[in-house]
């Protein structure tokens, strides 16, 4: 009848009223998203947990370390402040100093321990003259004249530690390991070959290693007061944050501007929760050196982690303006637009993101919900197919969040689907069914059950709208089956369930039982337009019409102007015999739709109602 014609562009545009008041409806966890198609089905999909994916793991952002320059930095300070203790209070034996031009003309044929003497004299002459190198080869005649004279060995050891730290600032890592370790032989509490080695350690990434040292190079020196910053990095780096603490706020008292110490006494802090003490540190190592990309990034992660998500977008942006192709920057502005809900920039962060780095699924996931929330659904598949992709070829992935992943691919896949019909192109219902499949497969999880319901009808919808209910009938069958069994699972959920089987039902011309699934979900969803249309159809086949009367009207009531609800109260009072109400609709309908009001008017004079 003409009613049944009018219901698939009511469902269309009850379902997109739905869509404005609920935008979206949260329930315990789930987040309940209405569902339309051209091809006049009208139903729910349920997001498992939540319609935006979860963040990047706070581990997934490495611990800042120092910067190379950095390192030098601190091996020339190291090496200023160890000259100025050997000047001012020497730790070793000394010989006394020597001119190599007063050398005695017969210094060759002395005896080898006062030979030995007069040649360490001319090392500590290099040595105060700054020239290493000529201060090596006399000290190593010295001790190769007479093993025992400790201070030629003791100048012989300060002079290599020195020329491993000059190769240190050379960036010849290697080659000043093995200073360091031949110094140590002569001197074994020579605390700048200690501090090298830390310095190489560091180099290796074998910080542990380079904690030892530095710790021992303290032990033999306690006024190497330079080494508190390198190692409370260290210790911040290992977790050892309490420690980290102590040194670096001793190295605050004696270098309040060294914007490395600042930056890193504010992670420490924001470790501690300290964050208002964490923000001043970040502005005032900015402050200090607004070259360092890592200090913005961390201020904008502490104001995400304050809730002053606005705030830090500026943050990000400037860490990417400082380094480009800095990857965690870009992710963390992307996830800072995706919570403030800026959907098109978050997509532009991700993309650049993507491009650092092409095999992260936690990328590609948060780049398809971006695009999914600008409707973008064409994009959102590619991009949650490439997630599902990388996610499940790690050997441990989670096969609970590997079916998340497919659940939100069934759902823009079918999403699609208005868009293909207005092109006349084809839905792709079976894909997104595939899809559904694969997530129930994956964690048969009650909700992806109830989604994949959701696929099967839509499925059906397409032969239906062929008039080809033969072909219907299966993914109908298997519709139902799966609502029914979802409905089991998840009563927390019911309301969704039950309408989409209710709309199974209605397709199935079981309108009892749609009367009793609808029912409950009217009561409890009295916002939920397309709910009560539905059951205001299953009433009026089972030629209920008052209570059908009385479902229409109440669509009404929430939308006065839809066309389709007005059309069919007139059909339900041209069946009660009211034609006063005929008349009424048709007064409201005509301005609104002529050719709906004359399809009304012409029902009622053939019931002869008007």
């Amino acid at each position: 009848m003409r009613y049944l014609n009018s219901c698939s562009k009511f469902i269309l545009t009850a379902a997109l009223a739905a869509c404005v008041l609920l935008q979206p409806v949260a329930s315990n966890g789930q987040d309940l998203v209405p569902t339309s198609s051209l091809t006049g089905g009208s139903s729910v999909f349920v997001f498992r947990s939540s319609s935006r994916v979860a963040k990047r793991p706070a581990a997934s952002v490495a611990r800042p370390s120092r910067t190379k320059n950095q390192q030098l930095e601190t091996a020339a300070k190291i090496r200023r402040q160890y000259e100025t203790i050997a000047r001012v209070n020497p730790t070793r034996a000394k010989s006394d100093v020597i001119d190599p031009n007063r050398l005695p003309k017969n210094y060759r044929t002395l005896p080898a321990a006062q030979a030995s003497k007069l040649f360490a004299g001319v090392g500590e002459y290099y040595v105060n003259n700054g020239d290493y190198d000529k201060a090596l080869e006399f000290f190593r005649d010295s001790v190769s004249l007479d093993e025992s004279n400790d201070a030629a060995k003791g100048g012989y050891s300060e002079a290599l530690a020195i020329k491993g730290n000059d190769l240190l600032l050379k960036d010849q890592a290697q080659q000043a390991k093995a200073m360091f370790l031949e110094a140590l032989k002569f001197d074994p509490k020579n605390s700048a070959a200690y501090f090298g080695l830390g310095e190489v350690y560091v180099e290796l990434d074998m910080l542990d290693e380079a904690i030892a040292n530095y710790e021992r190079s303290l032990e033999s020196n306690k006024d190497l007061t330079e080494i508190f910053v390198p190692l409370g990095i260290l210790y911040y780096q290992t977790g050892e944050i309490a420690k980290a603490d102590e040194l670096l706020t001793k190295a605050l008292t004696f270098s309040p501007n060294s914007s490395e110490t600042q930056f890193f006494l504010g992670l420490i802090r924001r470790s501690q929760n300290r964050n208002e003490e964490a923000l001043a540190a970040f502005r005032k190592a900015r402050e200090l050196d607004p070259t360092r990309p890592e200090t913005p990034f961390f201020t904008g992660e502490l104001l995400v982690s304050m809730k002053r998500t606005a705030e830090s977008i500026s943050e990000y942006q400037a860490a990417v303006a400082l380094r480009p192709g800095y990857y965690d920057a870009w992710v963390g502005l992307a996830e800072a637009h995706v919570e403030l809900g800026n959907f098109r920039e978050a997509v532009e962060a991700y993309k650049a993101a993507a491009k650092l780095k092409n095999d992260s699924w936690e990328v590609f996931a948060g780049l398809a919900d971006s695009y999914r929330q600008t409707n973008d659904f064409i994009n959102a598949e590619v991009n949650y197919r490439l997630a599902a992709t990388f996610y499940t070829q790690q050997p441990d992935f989670v096969k609970d969040t590997a079916a998340d992943l497919y659940s939100k691919l069934g759902y823009v896949i079918g999403a699609q689907c208005d868009e293909a019909i207005r092109k006349f192109q084809p839905c792709k219902w079976g894909a997104a069914v595939r899809a559904m499949e694969q997530a129930v497969d994956l964690a048969n999880n009650p909700v992806d059950v109830a989604n994949l319901g959701w696929a099967y009808y839509n499925a059906a919808r397409m032969d239906l709208n062929q008039r080809n209910p033969t072909a219907a009938a299966p993914n109908l069958e298997k519709a139902k089956a799966a609502l029914e069994r979802a409905l089991a699972g998840a009563p927390q959920i019911s309301d969704a369930i039950l309408q989409n089987l209710g709309a199974v039902q209605i397709d199935m011309n079981d309108f009892r039982g749609a009367i009793d699934s609808l029912k409950p979900v009217v009561q409890r969803k009295p916002d939920w337009i397309f709910s009560r249309y539905a059951l205001g159809t299953a009433y009026f086949r089972v030629n209920n019409f008052d209570e059908a009367a009385k479902m229409f009207r109440s669509v009404l009531e929430l939308d006065p102007k839809n066309i389709p609800a007005l059309s069919s109260l007139g059909y339900s009072e041209i069946k009660r015999k009211n034609g006063k109400e005929v008349r009424k609709v048709l007064e409201i309908l005509r301005p609104l739709s002529p050719a709906d009001a004359i399809r009304v008017e012409q029902e009622a004079k053939l019931a002869k109602v008007i």
